[in-house]
């Protein structure tokens, strides 16, 4: 076999070469996202909250908190509001992004909004994945029988909590 005659094998050969190169340099980035946000089990972000270290977003709707009630010492900031970017916004501002977790029913809704922050350079927040109501990561907030309060309780915390912001 001549060079010349040589030569579509040695394009095709460097072409994959780059195209498997290309793939594995996109999995690692795809994977470096992924990691980037903790996940935490209902009883470690209990702990965190307990001890000062962390603040819990319940970003479950209003009528979800009615229904079932606030993870005891979570926020309830609902992404289903109108002002919820705003709101986060004011957090962001007055945490650190690894001081904040997130949870909602069953992790879904926690996994969408961390998501969009990593894509918008804000990453560290954590996952409380199993939710309130739990999945197959976890049993859940509830049924763990963890405590809860009512949404009027979450809310009067929220509020004291965020008025020297304001």
């Amino acid at each position: 076999m001549t060079a010349i005659s040589a030569l579509p094998f040695l394009i095709v050969d460097r072409l994959l070469t780059l195209i498997i190169v290309s793939v594995a340099v996109l999995m690692l980035a795809l994977g470096q996202a992924q990691a980037e946000a903790p996940i935490l089990s209902a009883p470690e972000a209990a702990d965190k909250m307990q001890s000062n270290d962390m603040i819990v977003l319940d970003i479950r709707s209003p009528q979800e908190w009615a229904q079932t009630g606030v993870a005891k010492g979570a926020w309830p900031v609902s992404m289903h509001q109108a002002d919820f970017g705003q709101r986060l916004n004011v957090i962001l501002q007055n945490y650190r992004p690894d001081q904040i977790a997130m949870i909602c029913a069953t992790g879904g809704r926690t996994a969408y909004i961390i998501d969009i922050l990593a894509k918008n350079n804000i990453s560290g927040v954590a996952d409380v994945s199993e939710g309130m109501m739990g999945n197959p990561k976890g049993p859940g907030w509830i049924a763990r029988g963890m405590p809860v309060v009512s949404d009027k309780v979450a809310k009067a915390a929220y509020e004291t909590a965020t008025k020297a912001w304001k």
